[in-house]
């Protein structure tokens, strides 16, 4: 064969494996598509709700984003992101929710052009530090106070943020079950330390639960020393069935932020959130991608196990024990009342039905 005809065979294999290329990117980035295409497709219309008609609209923007960002190397699984955010948009739907937006409740980065919803108990502290380091304050301690410096500056100004493409939006969640244990763990049941959730809420509990602590009693001191020490720790520590017998007494539209429902908390229904990190089944792909998307490099930074704190992690296992002494009715209505942050996310009741222990 001449060095002609090698020549143009050479070209043409080249051609072909060009066009080949093109054809399967075109084919997986309409596969996506039309998977986003058949959910919209089936959700509710609402056309007289327009926050929830504005998310809809929006949610096709954001899978957008996330597509670009896989395409260009972005270690995410595009079809499960896209999924999670349309469920989102679907849920707002379904109840008609309006989630006003608090101030406090967000972290704003203009250098690094992110806004961060924080959510008590699912690594809050973790991505406090980050976003604390991002801004050169390098604080260790008294991070819970680092919100007041971190905060967006007013209320017009989450505003903007909450509704522009350019600013990377993140929210995590974790299941709802093994947040309230660990905050219960955490603030409650943990009394080496003090906590203002013990402070605040041990009395009501116990009032409810053990009202003889509460009878008068010459020789027993006022009703602070029966419960509390000289500094302030718990003496009488509630059981995790005595707090959630408190709880479901409660009001959901008071709750502390450490147990108060994703949805309120964070506004879910007028934020575009860019990406949704489920805590519970994270990949370390899913942090790097999270890294890159805050303009960190992500060999320089080291983010502890998230789901760790000094009580240890609180997994299904942990959850699971804390069930055993609780009964089925109040797996059921402790489900009603999270209900919505199990159906946004896809979180599963099932196996925490199988934990309760105690006869209703």
């Amino acid at each position: 064969m001449s060095v002609k005809a090698q020549f143009f065979k050479y070209c043409l294999c080249m051609v072909l494996n060009f066009l080949i290329c093109i054809i399967l990117i075109k084919t997986r980035s309409c596969n996506v598509k039309q998977t986003v295409n058949v959910t919209i497709k089936h959700q509710p219309q609402m056309p007289h709700f327009s926050i929830s008609n504005r998310i809809i609209k929006n949610v096709e923007s954001e899978i957008n984003i996330l597509r670009r960002d896989e395409l260009e190397g972005g270690t995410i699984d595009l079809q499960k992101s896209a999924t999670l955010l349309q469920q989102i948009s679907n849920v707002c739907v379904k109840y008609k929710l309006r989630t006003p937006l608090l101030k406090r409740h967000f972290l704003y980065n203009a250098e690094h052009k992110s806004l961060y919803c924080w959510i008590r108990k699912v690594a809050s502290t973790s991505f406090t530090k980050l976003f604390s380091d991002m801004s050169n304050r390098q604080v260790d301690h008294d991070l819970y106070k680092e919100v007041d410096f971190l905060s967006p500056e007013s209320l017009k100004d989450l505003q903007r943020f909450a509704n522009n493409n350019t600013i990377f939006k993140l929210l995590i969640v974790r299941h709802p079950f093994q947040r309230l244990i660990s905050s219960y763990r955490d603030r409650i049941e943990d009394n080496s330390k003090y906590t203002a959730q013990s402070w605040l809420y041990a009395r009501q509990i116990l009032h409810l639960s053990r009202p003889e602590l509460f009878r008068f009693n010459a020789s027993g001191g006022n009703i602070l020393q029966r419960i509390f020490l000289a500094d302030r720790r718990l003496k009488v520590v509630p059981s995790f069935r005595e707090f959630l017998e408190w709880l479901l007494k409660q009001s959901p539209d008071h709750d502390d932020v450490h147990w108060a429902q994703y949805h309120t908390h964070c506004a879910v229904c007028n934020v575009r959130y860019n990406f949704v990190l489920k805590l519970d089944e994270y990949t370390f792909g899913e942090i790097n991608y999270i890294l890159t998307k805050l303009k960190l490099d992500k060999n320089n930074i080291y983010l502890p196990r998230l789901q760790r704190t000094r009580t240890g992690i609180t997994n299904f296992d942990t959850a699971c024990k804390y069930f055993r002494n609780v009964t089925t009715n109040m797996v059921l209505r402790l489900y009603k009342r999270y209900k919505i942050d199990f159906e946004m996310y896809n979180y599963k009741l099932d196996k925490y039905l199988h934990c309760a222990g105690a006869k209703n």
